[in-house]
């Protein structure tokens, strides 16, 4: 008998023919919602959808749970068993994602304490270096495109776009023509939690952007709005890995260490550090929720604080 089951695989990763929704496994139907709740509540992005999912279901599977039974107890021994053999980093993300489908389960009335409050924190603190990119290292950036070409021009853009704006590389692939508003001189920026926020565009970002649309020869797919293509095939959109790669290509092109896009992100925050700007001004513009973050991203430099610091009475 033929077997069909990776032909129809195919067809239901492309959505041609729908999932077959399982009415006898509860946890399915639960995923199913949770699912339908981070799109329409929270508003979350794909690849944050992908991951809370993927945190649920292992959740609930690997420990064979009935989740109207679940304790305090075993949500914090899931997340000790999973520190142990997973690295901070994505203990930290399990533990998120996993508040993340306690708070659901709780609001649904599928458990009747909020669990979350049970999950432990865990150790491990951002890194706390300066960004060592400066206006000299950006200029170097910029001297390695070569803007005789088209690829030149649109990574002259999106290094502009990167270090001014301190945009995400989803933030830059996610771009569209329509987002620029050229007569109030602003932007909109898809941001985390499908936020749309509107951001002034500074003369050389515009100017940038200019001379990518006009002198460039793009080749763009009918019905594709996007701002940054690719220049070779597959003609489209670029996705955010492809953001990443510029950066890196150019940076080793310069002779500078290879670098990803969050580097520059970084280091727009550390420069207007440098340039005085105050906290509230420097978290409006990187569009973060909170001043840890911030404090995080736009570690000040220790040439700064030493003005700060009083000279010591008897000291030589």
């Amino acid at each position: 008998m033929a077997n069909f089951s990776v032909p129809i695989a195919y067809l239901r990763e492309i959505g041609v023919v729908p999932e077959v929704s399982s009415q006898s496994d509860p946890v399915t139907q639960i995923l199913e919602r949770y699912r339908g709740y981070l799109v329409t509540e929270r508003g979350l992005v794909a690849s944050s959808i992908s991951v809370n999912l993927r945190v649920a279901k292992v959740f609930c599977r690997k420990r064979d749970l009935r989740l109207e039974e679940l304790s305090a107890a075993e949500v914090t021994a899931y997340i000790v068993a999973i520190s142990t053999c997973s690295s901070i980093g994505w203990s930290k993300k399990t533990v998120s994602a996993l508040a993340s489908f306690l708070r659901f389960l709780y609001i649904t009335g599928i458990t009747t304490q909020p669990l979350a409050a049970a999950l432990p924190k865990l150790a491990g603190h951002r890194r706390t270096v300066p960004c060592e990119l400066d206006e000299s290292d950006f200029a170097r950036l910029l001297g390695g495109c070569d803007c005789s070409r088209d690829v030149g021009l649109r990574d002259c853009a999106i290094l502009t776009v990167l270090w001014r704006l301190g945009l995400r590389r989803a933030e830059v692939a996610g771009l569209r023509v329509d987002d620029i508003d050229w007569r109030r001189g602003e932007i909109t920026i898809r941001g985390k939690g499908n936020r749309h926020e509107l951001l002034p565009i500074p003369i050389d970002v515009g100017d940038a952007i200019v001379r990518y649309l006009h002198d460039g020869h793009r080749r763009v797919p009918p019905g594709c709005r996007a701002l940054f293509v690719q220049v070779r095939a597959p003609e489209g959109a670029m996705s955010p890995d492809g953001v990443g790669d510029v950066v890196a290509r150019v940076s080793r092109r310069v002779g500078l260490p290879a670098m990803s896009a969050h580097r520059l992100r970084h280091g727009t925050a550390t420069q207007l550090v440098r340039n005085r700007a105050s906290w509230p001004e420097i978290a409006q513009v990187m569009r973060h929720r909170t001043a840890a973050v911030t404090a995080s991203y736009a570690t000040v430099d220790p040439a700064l604080t030493s003005e700060l610091a009083r000279p010591w009475p008897g000291a030589l």
